[in-house]
């Protein structure tokens, strides 16, 4: 029996894949439309596999892993049919996922990592440069003082030089979620060092006969692209176009091969495993517009079924911590000056109702305007915490892909009433009381303490904020806490939709016994307060849909 392919979950080194006949879903044949652009901006959220697309395109363009090109490629489409340019080119290779991100450090480890990438490059190239033309690089102590001198030295000379930026705004977005704009706008405006980055490499591709003739840059927003726009405005963005909808992540079809390849090696129904992937990591749409497929996480799937595979058990934790981790910077966008801001209320009601609709999907924007809807609903799907789920008339319906994100997004609301107004969200007690509602079916265990909650919140809150910050609320607090259940919201059922729901997540637990709607009922504050015939009227009211949705 061959030995099965191994899954080398967070590997992004593509010779390593191939060497190792590791699990590898081929999308090369997007490489000849990526020709189509000289200079192209690709943006997808974090995990979803750059850092290894970076790798394949390193590894087809350069003239280093020529004498290779047979074992990177055999079997792959572009290697069956390459364009003339492969191996080509000398690649100089960037990853800025490496650089420090506090304000205080940035700098420095911006010019280090410059100056030891292209260090990097003259070594390796040193037999093909002209003579003298390393020594006199490493001699420099500026790394962009050293990217000048590169380009001076090969205009005119037959060789060309591509450029791939990994990650590009991996350290920008951390420094402005966590330090403030002001921290931000000092690399990217003005003389900032990241913007004189950009400068010079604008430079190096408008000069005649200038070296530099291809580049590609990876991030995750074009927000930090659009602030350093004035010093480099020639990338064109390739990431919304239908070519490359499918260049990163799962198609359902990946998914049901890599079933059907590993499900006997776990021991679990091939069915239950595709449910599950579908559920929390799937759903992503890049491309506006109906026919665009969806893709789940690369990475997530990956853990997931590597997991299954070395333990032959189900994953009792299936949100990935190192994502989590990802998305915890965003808690600093939505508040200002120990205040929630309105960036707060647009989360808020992503949370409570699953999507928001008529958004004009912003493709640049500046970090100073953040504060404006479309903007940050922009951002959060930049991120992925958002994803298209429709579009008519030029706007676009967001919502929440997947249950991973739909806990992590849930996780924001009351982690900000904790940050800013120093409430307990009480979490712990209420999947206690979860956990005592699945096997006694005694629902005030959980829904005591979550009223609780709600109740502090308008104690401090406008009250007249109150319909969508309840149901956030509540909602935030039952997915934090889920234990064996996922939350639904605003579901269909019986010709209505329920407001909320308990579901029991029977793939992974079959014997839990109960399950739970929740029907919630708003009454304004009001002179004077409602009669006891009011609020009967209402239960009554509740109850009657009660019945119809179960």
């Amino acid at each position: 029996m061959s030995k099965p392919r191994p899954i080398l979950y967070g590997v992004s080194d593509y010779a390593e894949i191939r060497r190792e006949n590791a699990w590898f879903v081929d999308r090369t044949a997007c490489i000849r439309e990526l020709e189509a652009t000289r200079f192209a901006l690709f943006l997808r959220p974090r995990r979803f596999g750059k850092s290894l697309l970076v790798s394949i395109l390193e590894a087809y363009y350069d003239v280093h892993y020529a004498d290779r090109f047979k074992a990177l490629f055999s079997g792959t489409d572009i290697g069956q049919d390459p364009t003339d340019e492969h191996n080509r080119y000398l690649v100089l290779t960037f990853n800025f996922s490496a650089i420090e991100k506090t304000p205080a450090r940035v700098q420095s480890s911006f010019e280090g990592h410059v100056s030891r990438c292209v260090d990097a490059f003259v070594r390796k190239y040193e037999k093909r440069l002209p003579d003298g033309l390393p020594g006199r690089v490493l001699q420099l102590q500026d790394g962009l003082a050293k990217l000048d001198t590169i380009f001076q030295e090969l205009k005119g000379t037959e060789h060309q030089i591509y450029i791939l930026v990994d990650e590009y705004d991996n350290f920008t977005n951390t420094i402005l979620a966590e330090s403030g704009l002001d921290a931000y706008n000092d690399l990217c405006h003005g003389d900032g060092f990241f913007k004189q980055f950009f400068t010079v490499l604008k430079a190096m591709t408008t000069a005649t006969d200038a070296p530099l003739r291809r580049m590609f840059i990876t991030g995750v927003s074009p927000v930090t692209m659009d602030d350093v726009t004035s010093g480099f405005n020639i990338a064109e963005n390739i990431s919304q176009r239908p070519t490359f909808a499918t260049w990163l992540g799962f198609t359902h079809d990946d998914i049901r091969k890599m079933t059907d390849y590993y499900a006997p090696m776990t021991g679990c129904d091939a069915e239950r495993i595709i449910q599950t992937v579908l559920e929390w990591y799937d759903n992503y749409r890049f491309v506006p517009g109906g026919n665009a497929p969806f893709v789940a996480n690369t990475t997530l799937v990956l853990a997931f079924f590597k997991y299954m595979v070395d333990e032959h058990l189900w994953p009792e934790e299936l949100v990935d911590e190192n994502l989590r981790t990802d998305y915890a910077k965003i808690r600093h966008l939505i508040t200002l000056n120990g205040r929630l801001n309105g960036n707060f209320r647009l989360l808020e009601d992503v949370v409570s109702r699953g999507e928001v609709q008529n958004v004009v999907l912003k493709r640049s924007f500046q970090a100073r305007l953040l504060t404006q809807p479309d903007n940050f609903l922009s951002l959060l799907y930049y991120f992925g915490l958002l994803t298209i789920a429709g579009s008519a008339a030029g706007c676009i319906t967001l919502a929440l892909p997947n249950q991973t994100i739909r806990q992590m997004a849930s996780d924001f609301v009351p982690s900000a009433y904790e940050d800013v107004l120093r409430l307990d969200p009480r979490t712990y007690e209420i999947l206690q009381g979860i956990h005592i509602f699945r096997s006694s079916g005694d629902f005030r265990a959980f829904l005591d303490p979550v009223c609780d909650f709600v109740r502090q919140i308008f104690a401090v809150r406008d009250a007249k904020e109150g319909e969508i910050a309840v149901q956030a609320a509540v909602v935030a607090l039952l997915t934090c806490a889920s234990g064996p259940y996922l939350v639904r919201h605003e579901r269909e059922a019986n010709g209505g939709y329920y407001d909320i729901g308990l579901a029991p997540q029977l793939s992974r637990w079959s014997d839990i016994p109960n399950a739970a709607i929740l029907e919630l009922k708003y009454l304004k504050l009001s002179e004077p307060a409602p009669t006891s015939a009011q609020l009967d009227a209402l239960r009554a009211e509740a109850a009657a849909q009660l019945d119809r949705y179960a």
